[in-house]
């Protein structure tokens, strides 16, 4: 199993998606092998069927204050696990996210994305 996993000690809300730009948009589905936009699950939409299971994170509000669309993740033991497939095998990837970390000591600088 491929495991996309979150510890931080201080609380994380994430969610994965769509970046915005004013400038010009790249064809984002060329090559795309997962999408989670997180409507109330964490299912890919991409069509490729990598649907994960959620262990201990909460749907919450993501930044525009839409219901259910982001994860919080308390730093102890929430991860979203995703089924190993060949198709998740790559040897290069980009990944889009929306972090928020509500605040920063400086001293665990390792524990970041």
């Amino acid at each position: 199993m491929v495991k996309l996993r979150c510890y931080l000690r201080t609380l994380l809300l994430i969610a994965i998606g769509l970046s915005w730009f004013s400038g010009a948009m790249a064809d984002l589905s060329d090559g795309l092998v997962a999408y989670y936009p997180f409507n109330g699950n964490a299912q890919d939409e991409s069509g490729n069927g990598h649907h994960g299971t959620v262990y201990g994170a909460i749907l919450v509000n993501d930044r525009f204050e839409n219901i259910d669309s982001a994860y919080h993740f308390d730093g102890i033991n929430d991860f979203i696990q995703i089924s190993d497939s060949p198709s998740l095998r790559v040897t290069t990837f980009t990944i889009s996210a929306w972090i928020y970390q509500p605040s920063y000591d400086g001293t665990v600088r390792w524990r970041w994305i």
